[in-house]
């Protein structure tokens, strides 16, 4: 089982880049498996929610914040600064491209933007992650969770799909009323 932070959302530097909320970043890094001194790679890594719950679960492991927009960039380094996260190395550029400046084998991947590339991000990750390693991809989007389900069955074992619903209470009038997040559906397979 993964070390989890489970930082509150409230507690990263924020911009207009995506971000995973909480809930969804402490399934994600528990469904990976993360181990002290893995080496993780984060995919479309926006404001580096889940590159920073990845470093505190890798411990003096190595994380990759893959992104390419430079607003997400910028945030990501203000992260990285503010969880004292020394183990990140950021690559500016889009995937599968930029995953080229990767230059040792990984044990585990998250996906959390393809780009329109999410079969050549897998092909990558089957040939760059480590046996026994492990592949996430998270979507909001049915299609891209169709298309990641039929091309990790192709590539992955022990393929696996959950849709995740969020709800928080927001006080209203001295009652709880439930706000629902978007649902997010979580694809992992084995390598």
């Amino acid at each position: 089982m993964s070390n989890i932070a489970g930082y509150k959302d409230e507690e990263y530097i924020r911009g207009k880049a995506p971000m995973t909320k909480r809930e969804i970043r402490i399934l994600t890094i528990s469904l990976l498996g993360i181990q002290a001194g893995d080496v993780v790679v984060d995919i479309g890594a926006g404001t580096g929610g889940l590159t920073m719950e990845a470093a505190y679960a890798a411990g003096r492991g190595t994380v990759y914040a893959v992104e390419a927009k430079e607003s997400a960039l910028e945030l990501i380094g203000k992260n990285k600064e503010k969880f004292a996260a020394d183990h990140v190395e950021i690559i500016s550029g889009k995937a599968p491209a930029a995953l080229a400046a990767i230059k040792e084998a990984v044990d585990r991947v998250i996906i959390g933007g393809s780009g329109g590339n999410l079969a050549d991000l897998l092909d990558w990750c089957q040939k760059n992650v480590r046996a026994n390693g492990r592949v996430i991809a998270n979507f909001v989007t049915l299609e891209n969770a169709a298309q990641a389900v039929t091309l990790m069955n192709e590539r992955f074992k022990n393929v696996e799909m959950i849709q995740v619903g969020i709800s928080r209470g927001e006080g209203i009038g001295g009652l709880t009323m439930l706000k629902a997040a978007n649902p997010i559906f979580i694809i992992s397979g084995d390598v």
